[in-house]
């Protein structure tokens, strides 16, 4: 996949449809591709969090854990941003995401994301309706 291919995936998200190509493309450049390998961990709930994960390819299930172990809550499959939260506040993750086939991921950093959001206002906007709106299908 090549940063066009990426751009392609990024403006397919809801998060991120209604911001313009260049610094969506910019976004995409500064972020790092990774590879999960199946019953590997993203990220773990209680974890730190700086980093959201776009999923290129592949996916994962989604764990929130409970006395008796782990309970699976859902699935991410292509498309699908990952850990988003942690782009726009400082707060532990509330899930554990494991990869239940061969991942191929854009690792988005926080300081990549708010130089997305900080380089005009209309992108910031763009983004926030793009989160609202995923938001308001999640609850």
């Amino acid at each position: 996949m090549n940063l066009d291919d990426e751009l392609n995936v990024l403006r397919d998200i809801p998060l991120f449809s209604g911001v313009d190509p260049a610094p969506l493309k910019l976004l995409a450049f500064a972020s790092d591709r990774m590879i999960f390998q199946p019953g590997q961990e993203l990220f773990r709930q209680g974890d730190q969090a700086s980093t959201a994960y776009v999923i290129l390819s592949g996916s994962a299930d989604i764990y929130h854990d409970i006395d008796e172990g782990q309970e699976k809550i859902g699935e991410a499959a292509v498309n699908t941003v990952i850990g988003e939260v942690s782009l726009l506040c400082d707060k532990p993750r509330k899930t554990t995401v494991i990869a239940s086939s061969t991942i191929e991921a854009l690792l988005i950093t926080k300081d990549s994301f708010q130089k997305l959001m900080s380089g005009c206002p209309c992108t910031m906007s763009n983004i926030l309706n793009g989160l609202g709106k995923q938001m308001s299908e999640t609850s």
